[in-house]
């Protein structure tokens, strides 16, 4: 079984197995603490500069490590999931929310209100519209600008 958490160094997300107790980052050697076995980890997404976090499920506040922005931490179930009806790409939203921006791809994916996207349906060669139910067991994506290197070997932020 593997667990998640984030970098302390550069703010990707590692994956590591459970029960470990530190996590050493590959791309920037950095040690991160893993949490005590047991202890539930959950995620936000920081309304001041759209970084996601990461946090211990019941904390009432979260405070980022890049901005300072002190969020309120949802109550559990407040944060749903879903699939990108255009690339497939897991997504986080607030649970309610009429729809969700990919940050892969751009798409906007329309959800209602009982958490189920609308899905296109071929039945004798008609396309017709139903829902189905978004239960993937695929992992969250960050909503941070992914890294790419130019010609010389450096690592550049996307949004350079």
């Amino acid at each position: 079984m593997q667990s998640q958490i984030v970098c302390s160094g550069c703010r990707s997300i590692l994956v590591y197995p459970k029960g470990a107790s530190n996590v050493c980052c590959v791309l920037c050697n950095a040690v991160t603490s893993a949490p005590p076995p047991g202890m539930e980890i959950t995620q936000l997404i920081c309304g001041g500069c759209r970084t996601l976090l990461m946090h211990t499920r019941g904390a009432a506040k979260v405070k980022c490590t890049c901005c300072h922005t002190v969020n309120l931490a949802p109550v559990a179930n407040q944060i749903a999931h879903v699939n990108c009806a255009n690339c497939g790409t897991m997504l986080m939203y607030p649970y309610g929310a009429p729809s969700v921006k990919c940050a892969v791809c751009l798409y906007i994916t329309n959800v209602n209100s009982n958490g189920r996207v609308p899905a296109p349906v071929q039945h004798n060669g008609t396309a017709t519209s139903t829902l189905i139910p978004s239960m993937s067991t695929e992992t969250p994506h960050s909503y941070n600008q992914p890294v790419v290197d130019d010609e010389s070997g450096k690592l550049l932020s996307s949004s350079s």
